[in-house]
């Protein structure tokens, strides 16, 4: 039983330094682990900062863009209303035109002949 003691003391030992060494190079590779980490993080992260202001930079554009969008659309509306506007204004001066013309005497009229398209002259009056 002695010998038998003396081995297992021995296995024992000799699995206390495997657990020592072992610990000591998973420290190792642990810290060689976490400086190559640092190293590619430290790019990964500056390509996210730059990511995340492209990203800014884009959205504060959209914004001015839906904003000039929504500008124009209220200009383009405010414009659709002045046209419509004179348009109103231009036929009832037409009507008016027409109404001061009927109202000239026919025989202090002044009647504008057209002349031929081919013909290169001007309009004469008769």
């Amino acid at each position: 039983m002695g010998l038998v003691t003396i081995l297992a003391l021995l296995a024992f030992g000799i699995s206390l330094v495997a657990l020592w060494l072992t610990s000591d190079v998973i420290k190792k590779v642990e810290s060689q682990n976490e400086k190559f980490v640092r190293a590619h993080m430290g790019a990964v992260r500056e390509e996210l900062r730059d990511l995340e202001k492209l990203i800014e930079k884009t959205s504060r554009m959209v914004a001015k863009d839906h904003e000039g969008q929504a500008v124009l659309g209220k200009d383009l509306s405010e414009q659709t209303k002045a046209l419509d506007e004179l348009r109103q204004r231009i036929a009832m001066m037409d009507e008016r035109v027409e109404d001061l013309d009927q109202s000239i005497p026919p025989r202090y009229r002044v009647r504008v002949v057209k002349p031929n398209p081919k013909d290169a002259r001007k309009p004469s009056i008769q």
